[in-house]
């Protein structure tokens, strides 16, 4: 399949009016706002856990110092994928194009990529409360995740019924975030930073953050959750599926929402030694991954 001069006949008149084309610029990238990059080397990448020790005991005098083991947890594994796109047009295409719109097209190759990877990184989090699972076997959003040294402590980092987005919802997370205890029950220092929402989110988002006193109130009461307090900083995410679900998360590298590098976005052009076309391909591998729940909240409303 290529591009051939009598798809696009009109590019070869060179008084034809104006070409529209690419003339509007692509949002920069947002996923590693609240993604850490990594580069890999392998065909998969394996992640386990180890938990440590839990609290000390009481030792009477005289008596033995109780010991206590570690524990080795589960591994999980994500397998890279490989995303690729050509386009190829004829050496007649390529010759006789009078606006130079032909050799734009490994810009447009360029804005697809990018796109496609901010998705692949979003769905991630929109997946977060149904399927992607984790370490400990459960949904990145669950209201239920068990600690493997201690079975009888379960935690959620999930508003369980949903909230919306505004104060109440806010304040019941941060509280979450702030009570999180790792599996040696222990309590946690992640900050959840990051508030992730779609664009019809943003205006509330800006009012409930940027807003000293209560927010649509006459009232003189300070504002809980206003950024100078709470030092919440919304990312945007217009990739998001879901237009009322919000999120909270603690800063990348802290969060452990991964994006791993396998091979980089390579860009290849070359010629057809037969037909004489010109062929561009896009390729890249990667693939995304979360290993712990800690640092990441939400609310599937």
């Amino acid at each position: 399949m290529a591009t051939l001069s009598p798809q696009f006949f009109e590019l070869l008149e060179a008084d034809t009016k104006e070409i529209y084309f690419n003339r509007i610029s692509q949002i920069p990238e947002l996923f590693s706002q609240v993604f850490q990059k990594r580069s890999s080397s392998k065909a998969y990448e394996d992640r386990m856990r180890v938990v440590g020790f839990g609290t000390l005991a009481l030792k009477a005098e005289g008596t033995p110092i109780a010991f206590d083991d570690p524990v080795q947890g589960a591994k999980s594994r994500v397998v890279h994928s490989t995303y690729a796109l050509g386009w190829r047009a004829s050496m007649e295409m390529m010759q006789d194009d009078q606006h130079g719109i032909m050799k734009r097209m490994t810009q447009d190759l360029a804005e697809s990529t990018q796109d496609h990877r901010e998705r692949l990184a979003w769905q991630l989090i929109d997946n977060g409360f149904t399927t992607t699972t984790g370490l400990d076997g459960d949904t990145l959003f669950e209201s239920t995740h068990v600690s493997i040294r201690d079975s009888s402590l379960s935690q959620s980092n999930i508003l369980s019924p949903a909230i919306a987005l505004g104060v109440t919802g806010l304040e019941a997370m941060m509280t979450l975030a702030r009570t999180t205890r790792s599996d040696e029950n222990r309590f946690q220092n992640l900050p959840a930073s990051l508030l992730v929402i779609h664009p019809d989110l943003e205006h509330q988002a800006y009012q409930l953050l940027n807003t000293e006193f209560e927010v649509g109130t006459s009232n003189n009461d300070r504002s809980t959750v206003v950024s100078s307090r709470s030092g919440l900083t919304p990312v945007v995410g217009p990739y998001k599926s879901s237009t009322t679900s919000w999120t909270l998360h603690a800063p990348p590298g802290q969060n452990s929402l991964f994006w791993n590098d396998r091979v980089p976005v390579d860009f290849t052009s070359a010629g057809d030694a037969v037909t004489k076309d010109m062929q561009n391909f896009v390729t890249y591998r990667a693939s995304v991954q979360f290993d712990e729940w800690r640092g990441n909240y939400g609310s599937n409303f």
